[in-house]
């Protein structure tokens, strides 16, 4: 009996082969001497051609980065008060009649679907090494030593830093050490700002299809050959652009009708019958056994291949959504999150005593709201993988 492949076991295969060959790799030509540290699922690599870019870029334009970094401070205490706020106003969501927002941390396989761990990969990339980098840009412009950078990974997370020493850090004026803190979120919120406008000026505005975001094993779509990221145009000559269409026009289907189905697959526009089935969320009503995208699809501006087009738009949606999600959760004024100094070195300045439990207050609270985001979202609605 053959044995299908599913793109989740295809992306494990591929994993435990890109850690096995690097561990091969550090071992064989001992990297550990070149400043990288490898064990299995992790490494780590530090160098100081880093730290002398990041001396250069903060030598050139001064002025530039000082007044960057003000603007900066000021993105970062507005993303702090909109980070409390979020989380304050969705718990006030769930005492009443109305929709609530999601809040759950990322576990690939769990609440992460594993075929988006490419996007988020390259996304945490692309975010966190701009973040790191302001970081010690803001640094060395207030002459506080950087004592390493580099990056990390771990199994599927990416990761960069940039050490200061922290000791010449408390000593820098109480201006200085906020302007560095709020550094990286400020340039995380550019960052998705840019690729906003990246995505506005790819794609056409409005949309044009029912792009599938998954299809059921042996349910309808898959039986009659549709395949993830094709998108239904159409169903019974009635055009849908996005996934509320869908669903109002399937809530007046009847299990087992067959149904014409306008579908873009592979470039081509083709119509397939498919027999309906019942749904899962009620049996009365009919389903196609697909999950639609919560984006719907938009065509791009520039005549690229279907997949091509929808692959590219994804890395850019992800971008976006893990710039804007890390701007305001890493100004959470909770340790280990920059917003916890950004809110505690003010406030310590004010008081004389019990400066460690203003701190642990601080934190203690903060992570409160978040923790009960967390359980009533998962009590409220389920364990859920988008």
């Amino acid at each position: 009996m053959a044995f299908n492949l599913t793109p989740e076991f295809t992306f494990l295969i591929g994993l435990v082969i890109f850690w096995a060959v690097i561990y091969l790799l550090a071992y064989i030509f001992h990297l550990d001497k070149r400043g990288l540290d490898v064990k299995p699922a992790y490494f780590m690599y530090k160098s100081k051609r880093l730290n002398s870019s990041i001396d250069r870029l903060a030598k050139k334009q001064p002025f530039m980065w000082t007044t960057l970094s003000n603007i900066g401070l000021a993105f970062g205490l507005g993303l702090m008060a909109l980070s409390i706020y979020f989380l304050v106003s969705n718990l006030l969501r769930f005492t009443q009649i109305g929709e609530v927002l999601y809040v759950a941390p990322v576990v690939p396989g769990l609440t992460l679907s594993f075929y988006w761990l490419p996007f988020f990969m390259l996304a945490a990339v692309v975010v966190i090494l701009p973040h790191e980098l302001a970081h010690g840009i803001v640094a060395r412009l207030a002459d506080i030593p950087v004592l390493s950078t580099g990056v990390l990974a771990f199994v599927v997370f990416f990761g960069a830093f940039v050490e200061p020493d922290e000791k010449e850090f408390e000593k820098a004026s109480l201006l200085n050490r906020l302007r560095m803190l709020a550094a990286g979120s400020s340039t995380n919120l550019v960052t998705a700002l840019l690729v906003t406008l990246l995505m506005t000026g790819l794609f056409v505005p409005s949309s044009s299809g029912v792009l599938i975001q998954e299809v059921a094993p042996n349910g309808p779509a898959y039986n009659a050959g549709l395949q993830q990221w094709d998108v239904i145009q159409a169903i019974n000559g009635k055009l849908l652009n996005d996934s509320a269409d869908y669903y109002d026009f399937m809530s007046f289907v009847k299990p087992g009708t067959l149904v014409n189905v306008t579908v873009l697959h592979a470039n081509r526009v083709d119509n397939i019958p498919i027999n309906t089935n019942v749904s899962s969320r009620n049996s009365s009503i009919a389903a196609l056994g697909i999950l639609p995208s919560f984006a719907s699809y938009r065509q791009d501006r520039l005549g690229l291949d279907q997949y091509t087009s929808i692959n590219l738009f994804w890395a850019l949606f992800w971008i976006y959504l893990v710039g804007i999600s890390v701007a305001i959760f890493n100004m959470l004024p909770a340790y280990p999150f920059d917003g916890e100094r950004v809110l505690y070195y003010p406030l310590a300045s004010l008081v004389k005593k019990r400066k460690r439990e203003l701190r642990l207050t601080l934190s203690g609270f903060t992570w409160g709201l978040f923790v009960l985001n967390v359980a009533l979202s998962i009590l409220t609605i389920g364990l859920r993988s988008i």
